[in-house]
């Protein structure tokens, strides 16, 4: 292909690295460059797409208690839901297949800002609950929002190799409780059995970030049903700790579940403290640490959430299907297209969820981009999400045969 004929594709580089060079991450400059280009093909943006590649439709469960909650909002007071806390949290073990003998071992809380906000009120939490620790420790390749929590912390940032456990005295792990983001690999079962024993061992605390629950087992949604697949998610990486007693804070996210992007809703976090006389402690602490976030009132979009989740949650969880479906429909199209191809081991077993990591060969950012085509690229690495295949044969075979020629292992 000419350089002229890659014009187009040359300019957006030029976009990315300017927008780069201005310190934004990989996640923050693919959405411009993506939202620049009438044509654009998502790949990168770590939403949930349907087969048009447009957003899934919001939870209508959701929508419909945020219009209650903004109606409800006519005067100018403070709203929040500690009233209803001890019924949310029944209904988010239950949501999340928590065997209820356990229970009591729990403390919930709602930091504001979905998921991030999750992971970072976690990291504030257990670092607060340690004083040893001066350092934040993730799987290789992990979610660059790892990077800046470490840094809001002001404690230092490490990877480490995803198929081992982490034991430093000095660090406060972090794991991911679902397919990692970016990579889409799924944690053997021994490496979780191996992290759960070496936190046991060392007497620390860890943190789960659950971001994306149950999306492991999409594509057994059809043959098992949703139930099963929440039942085995938490049994692949909650149960491990909770069998080993290891203190742990869980960052769970509604977004991708119920695709509540627009709405940003609270995240969840669940902290699993054995010990009776510490949970109280760590109670006191999380209590102190969401009213200084701002979290101890609440947006309506987090009210909506929590009314739902008690009222409706079988409901929300019918809509929590509804993305693991789509998600186990694009698994089943990648498998076929890249049969035969350098890509064909990340969509076989090992692997799952929204996205898949390879690395990129060298200028095939720039025919990615030329054809319209935007995942995020950093690093060397070309993280799609795979939910963005059209309908259309041809352009998912135009696409998949895109990424083969440009990535490899």
């Amino acid at each position: 292909m000419s350089d002229q004929s890659l014009e187009f594709g040359k300019e957006v580089k030029s976009k990315a690295e300017a927008l780069a060079a201005e310190g934004r991450d990989a996640n923050q400059v693919a959405k411009i460059i993506i939202d620049a280009d009438p044509e654009s093909c998502n790949y990168g943006i770590g939403i949930v797409l349907d087969n048009e590649g447009q957003a899934m439709a919001t939870s209508e469960t959701l929508l419909r208690y945020l219009q209650e909650e903004i109606e409800g909002s006519g005067r100018g007071q403070y709203r929040n839901s500690a009233s209803l806390m001890a019924d949310l949290k029944a209904a988010v073990l239950q949501w999340q297949r928590i065997p209820q003998t356990i229970w009591d071992s729990f403390v919930l809380a709602l930091p504001s800002d979905a998921g991030t906000g999750a992971v970072s009120t976690a990291a504030t939490i257990a670092l607060a609950m340690h004083s040893g620790l001066d350092c934040i420790g993730v799987e290789e390749l992990s979610w660059p929002g790892y990077k800046a929590i470490a840094k809001s912390c002001r404690v230092d940032y490490k990877e480490f190799p995803s198929e081992q456990a982490i034991n430093r005295e000095e660090v406060l792990p972090i794991y991911q409780a679902s397919p990692q983001n970016t990579t889409g690999q799924v944690a053997d079962k021994a490496v979780i059995a191996e992290r759960a024993a070496m936190a046991a061992n060392g007497h620390r605390t860890i943190i789960l970030d659950r971001a994306y629950s149950g999306f492991e087992y999409a594509s057994l949604l059809g043959t098992k049903g949703y139930d099963a697949i929440m039942g085995m998610s938490y049994e692949r990486y909650i149960a491990p700790f909770v069998n080993e007693n290891v203190p742990m804070i869980i960052a769970i996210s509604p977004t991708k579940c119920f695709r509540s992007f627009a709405l940003r809703p609270a995240g969840m976090l669940l902290a699993f403290i054995p010990d009776s006389t510490t949970r109280k402690q760590v109670t006191s602490l999380m209590n102190s640490v969401i009213r200084a976030r701002g979290s101890a009132f609440e947006h309506p979009a987090t009210r909506a959430l929590v009314r739902a989740m008690i009222a409706d949650r079988e409901q929300l969880e019918r809509e929590h299907a509804l993305a693991l479906s789509r998600l186990a429909e694009t698994e089943q199209i990648w498998l076929t297209l890249s049969r035969g191809t350098a890509v064909e081991p990340l969509f076989a077993e090992g692997y799952a969820g929204l996205f898949r990591n390879p690395k990129i060969r060298e200028g095939a950012d720039v025919n990615l981009y030329n054809e319209h085509i935007y995942p995020v690229i950093s690093s060397g690495r070309c993280r799609i999400n795979i939910t963005g295949i059209p309908s259309d044969e041809n352009l998912q075979r135009k696409h998949a045969e895109a990424f083969a020629r440009s990535c490899y292992l």
